[in-house]
């Protein structure tokens, strides 16, 4: 028997510019009522992008300042790769805020998901 995972989308796909400096917080709000939310995330330019996302809890909360990590530096943020064909799952907060680092003229795609199971 396969084992299939089938996503819908619940929410319109953000576009953010991405620079070399942390972009300014942005809240992803899913439309779906499920409790538990995933988000695709999608870099299709030639560079890394580094993402932190945090919970927004009431109305209030935004993500940290995204940091791309550098040799022996660690940070809160994940890096996706370069030059996506699909997107990264991931599970994310019902509602979340999201800040993006990278270079100059990249684009990130944040696509809320449920899954459809």
């Amino acid at each position: 028997m396969a084992n299939t995972s089938v996503y819908r989308f619940v929410g319109p796909t953000t576009a953010i510019t991405v620079t070399g400096t942390a972009s300014t917080a942005v809240t992803i709000t899913p439309a779906g009522n499920d409790q538990i939310n995933y988000c695709g995330f999608l870099n299709t330019s030639g560079n890394p992008v580094a993402v932190t996302i945090a919970p927004v809890v009431q109305g209030s909360g935004t993500a940290a300042a995204a940091v791309l990590p550098t040799g022996g530096n660690s940070s809160q943020s994940f890096v996706l790769g370069i030059s996506m064909s699909q997107p990264t799952v991931i599970a994310v907060p019902p509602l979340f805020s999201i800040t993006a680092i990278g270079t100059s003229g990249t684009t990130l795609y944040v696509m809320p998901m449920a899954d459809q199971s």
